[in-house]
């Protein structure tokens, strides 16, 4: 366990590190982004047996040292994730690339915003990365202005950089230096 808070409506929060037992909650988590078309990568929804295929390889990669993936969990269940993967190459191990889901029901409760800092933090501290990269859509002012709170800064935009359902949205690049 690397932390516990309470939301904003008083629930208790645990940010600890992926283990095997989140698969069935992280399917769940997932999918139900698909369901509600959000502003992220989900857009296919998984089996069980690719999410543990998916879990399997986070793993590896944590014990590899190669990324970090952080679970919020509330009320035993794994309602947030977030992770830093190290670049291969050697010209680009020193940075990471980021990225967080969470469950519509903790959204705007300051559980990003926790689990985005434990993350960078640990990222910092394991994969000694001095540089962390996120995308995301121009659209998603929500996440662009957290992002921002926890220090990155914006450095690029892709026109139609995203394919999202079948439309291209545009696509904002940020960084953080460590």
């Amino acid at each position: 366990m690397l932390k516990k808070f309470k939301t904003k409506k008083g629930k208790e929060v645990s940010i600890r590190y992926l283990c095997q037992s989140d698969t069935k909650d992280l399917l769940e988590l997932y999918n139900s982004l698909v369901d509600e078309k959000s502003y992220t990568i989900a857009s296919k929804k998984f089996t069980l047996e690719e999410e543990k295929l998916f879990i399997k390889d986070s793993l590896n990669k944590i014990e590899k040292g190669k990324a970090i993936f952080l679970i919020a969990e509330v009320d035993g269940r794994a309602l947030g994730v977030a992770s830093i993967k190290k670049e291969d190459s050697p010209m680009l191990n020193h940075r990471g690339e980021f990225g967080i889901i969470l469950k519509k029901e903790i959204r705007g409760e300051g559980v990003g915003k926790e689990l985005m800092s434990c993350v960078i933090k640990e990222a910092k501290k394991f994969l000694k990365i001095k540089i962390v990269i996120l995308n995301v859509f121009k659209e998603n002012k929500i996440a662009i202005g957290l992002y921002e709170k926890i220090g990155f800064k914006q450095v690029g935009e892709i026109e139609k950089g995203l394919k999202f359902w079948g439309k291209y949205k545009d696509e904002i690049i940020m960084v953080r230096y460590l």
